[in-house]
């Protein structure tokens, strides 16, 4: 029998799978994955070893379940395996814009239910993900969800109701930086840099500046101060950012984000 079974083998099942095998929390047989492809299941057996199934109730038979289908199928899932399923298996939904309450509406009130927000860095084990766990989840439960996610990076368990302000943060934070990272190359280019090169000095120093934040534990505007001399060039390039309201920019833009998710989740807006 699984110890721990997928529905979804999709991009976030494999990476999750990755990280679970590296960090060697399951053994491959004890995973099972059901997809409805066929060629997509052959994948998933032969690159890591996992049982496979193409029906999702086979899913039921191990203490704990990762939902990984695109949101919209949600209902029809848990509506096909409402009458199968106990409080012996744990539901853990890693589906955007899914509450609580709309997993638990299809099934028996007894299934302990977790809720994750993970984000797309999950993918190649540099996640950040948020839980919340409904009334029945023991903290046992809790914690086996906990490692699973630290698998594939780290993990805060929140009250559910920051989600929506998580997916505009670290949800979609991720594009943010993308962004950030592609202006910055396409500046290095206008100033005369070859373009391998802009990149290789942007994504390092994202990297590094990242890690000094983390590392050191010190507030990024000591950190700034350190390498902002008195009229001089870093001085300079932020006197321009900070004209531009770049602060206020990302406040703007995480706001926005927030609010869709609360539109999208069906949630009283709170800003």
């Amino acid at each position: 029998m699984a110890e721990i079974a997928f529905i979804g083998g999709g991009a976030m099942g494999e990476a999750l799978v990755r990280g679970i095998l590296a960090k060697r929390l399951y053994a491959a047989s004890a995973i099972l994955m059901s997809d409805p492809l066929d060629l997509r299941r052959d994948y998933l057996a032969s690159e890591f070893g996992v049982q496979v199934t193409g029906n999702n109730r086979d899913c039921l038979n191990a203490p704990m379940v990762i939902l990984a289908v695109k949101p919209n199928n949600m209902a029809d899932v848990l509506e096909s395996l409402a009458d199968n399923w106990t409080d012996k298996t744990m539901l853990v939904s890693i589906l955007a814009g899914k509450t609580l309450a709309d997993l638990a509406s299809p099934l028996p009130h007894t299934v302990p239910i977790v809720r994750v927000m993970p984000n797309t860095p999950s993918l190649i084990g540099e996640g950040m993900a948020a839980i919340a766990a409904n009334g029945v989840t023991t903290q046992d439960q809790k914690a086996l969800a906990v490692r699973l996610f630290e698998a594939v990076g780290e993990v805060v368990e929140l009250p559910e109701s920051y989600f929506d302000s998580v997916t505009g943060l670290s949800g979609s934070g991720p594009a943010y930086i993308f962004l950030m990272i592609e202006a910055l190359i396409e500046a290095g280019v206008y100033q005369g840099l070859p373009r391998r090169i802009a990149r290789q000095l942007v994504l390092q120093t994202m990297i590094g500046a990242s890690k000094m934040v983390k590392e050191t534990g010190m507030h990024p505007a000591e950190l700034k101060e350190q390498v902002t001399s008195p009229g001089g060039t870093t001085a300079a390039g932020l006197q321009v950012l900070e004209a531009a309201a770049i602060r206020s920019i990302f406040i703007q833009a995480v706001k926005a984000a927030t609010q869709r998710s609360e539109a999208l989740s069906g949630a009283a807006p709170k800003h």
